[in-house]
């Protein structure tokens, strides 16, 4: 809902399947972006760049204008994570779970500690209206990261039956008739990690573009701003207001 209300306010501004191919300073001032599309390739000009890409594709695009920039930047750490949607009907879900007779919340998180492998899971038919027809529940359920790399290389069929047991530890009633498995969506690449090092290495990528002369070329996006969907929000609002002090201060000198 978010991004489709987003793309309605921008219209045409939005270009769907552009892929950004290559950035290349302009011999007057700003960059020159080569993007491949639907209708060929297209050149765009722009005076100010930011990129909000993973670090890793980042890395790539950048690597022609800073090695060291791209070098930083190929560093972070982005472990594989999948999304399993499943769907029980309600009276699967344990009695002493439920409040007034419904499953309410957000979800729930799962430390190691507990001994499973599914890292939480999310009640989307309780935050959200249409998600399950009545008498049944929609769960988001999170498999895999830094601990549980293995994920990449199971089935569909594995992965929904590990967070099915999982769930029957502690929220689904163990003799409950198998999940209706609605989606199942493996991200090898999926959360950056905040790791030791972390901020270090995103002031070297930042240090190492001041140095190349790529003023105007802004980094953003999760692994710059933190991973939160709140953080995300407040960091492209930071990136906006550096845009904007660029622009002012230096653009149309």
């Amino acid at each position: 809902m978010l991004p489709n209300a987003i793309a309605s306010r921008l219209g045409s501004k939005v270009k769907l399947s552009w892929k950004l191919t290559s950035i290349t300073k302009a011999d007057n001032q700003g960059y020159v972006l080569g993007y491949e599309t639907p209708e060929g390739l297209v050149s765009v000009q722009a005076k100010s760049v930011i990129m909000t890409i993973p670090s890793y594709v980042a890395s790539d695009i950048l690597r022609p204008l800073s090695i060291d920039a791209a070098d930083a930047l190929s560093k972070f750490y982005y472990p594989p994570v999948a999304a399993v949607t499943v769907s029980y009907p309600k009276e699967a879900i344990r009695k002493e779970c439920l409040i007034d007779g419904e499953l309410q919340g957000f979800g729930q998180l799962h430390p190691r500690s507990q001994g499973v492998e599914t890292l939480g899971t999310i009640y989307s038919s309780s935050l959200f209206p249409n998600r399950a027809p009545a008498g049944r529940v929609l769960l988001l359920n999170y498999i895999g990261g830094s601990t549980n790399t293995g994920i990449v290389s199971k089935t569909e069929s594995d992965l929904v039956e590990a967070v099915d047991s999982d769930l029957r530890k502690m929220l689904i009633n163990p003799r409950a008739a198998d999940p209706l498995a609605l989606g199942v969506r493996v991200w090898p690449q999926a959360i950056p990690q905040f790791l030791i090092g972390h901020l270090d290495r995103l002031a070297a990528a930042k240090s190492a573009l001041g140095r190349g002369g790529y003023d105007g070329l802004f980094l953003g996006g999760n692994y710059v701003a933190g991973v939160a969907l709140g953080r995300c929000i407040e960091g492209a609002y930071e990136s906006a207001s550096q845009v904007s002090d660029f622009l002012t201060k230096y653009a149309y000198k």
